[in-house]
């Protein structure tokens, strides 16, 4: 079937905004409101084992031998406060120019616009930080993508395919017509269930991810004077990810 859209995780896959934004804002907001908390690289590794901020923020607090008072006496609260912090620092962060796209993004989009493909977001990260995204160091692709389905629009996070199952519902496409990228596991399992085409571009938050079983796998998309390498799938005619490579995956 014919390659028609297609499908964009964000975090880890259009910038690398685990190292570089949420990591970093986390442990500010953390600061900010004097909550005795750091997550260094390898812990926050870890922890992306958990789809969704809160989510991670209640699981690493459950883990503590002495969680915080706050906390105890209104986790859901606790956690929302943190988590309008952590938004403020990501912003800040962006607006910076600390967070850039990955090589390749705007490459590929642009190639995918001018071919009439259509392209969505399709992520589990909070809508906030999409929109903050897209209007700062993402602008310029902005206007290619035709909708967004976030984490606010589903019940159950990646790997779940919840969400890439609402995307196809919403726009209409078949899967056989669908490519999606993402930079891990998690996201690879969703696609995967969703019986999506997935193209795996490992970030540094996903570098050690399990990788068995994914296939093409690559470790970015790759610019004519950045060319990035294929760990694991078929031959790629170019040192970078096209659409003609998008075209020839299997199902």
């Amino acid at each position: 079937m014919p390659l028609q859209a297609l499908f964009w995780d964000v975090d880890g896959t259009l910038a690398e905004t685990e190292r570089d934004g949420h990591r970093p804002a986390f442990n500010a907001a953390f600061a900010e409101a004097g909550v005795p908390w750091h997550w260094d690289e390898a812990t926050y590794r870890q922890l992306l084992r958990v789809a969704g901020g809160r989510e991670r923020m209640r699981a690493w607090a459950s883990q503590q031998p002495s969680p915080p008072q706050a906390f105890l006496a209104d986790g859901t609260s606790f956690l929302e406060g943190l988590q309008r912090l952590k938004q403020q620092h990501y912003r800040q962060r962006l607006a910076a120019g600390l967070i850039q796209p990955r090589p390749g993004v705007l490459r590929l989009m642009g190639e995918a616009h001018e071919r009439g493909l259509r392209q969505w977001i399709v992520t589990t990260s909070g809508r906030d930080a999409v929109e903050a995204l897209l209007s700062t160091s993402l602008w310029q692709a902005a206007h290619w993508l035709e909708q967004w389905v976030c984490g606010e629009d589903v019940a159950r996070k990646k790997p779940d395919p919840e969400a890439y199952r609402q995307a196809l519902r919403r726009s209409g496409l078949a899967n056989g017509s669908v490519v999606a990228l993402e930079d891990s596991r998690n996201g690879w399992c969703a696609a995967r269930r969703a019986h999506l085409r997935c193209l795996v571009t490992l970030s540094s938050s996903s570098w050690d991810d399990d990788r068995s079983g994914i296939t093409p796998l690559w470790d970015g998309l790759g610019e004519p004077q950045q060319p990035a390498r294929q760990l694991r799938g078929g031959a790629a005619a170019l040192p970078m990810v096209t659409l003609s490579y998008l075209e020839g995956l299997p199902d």
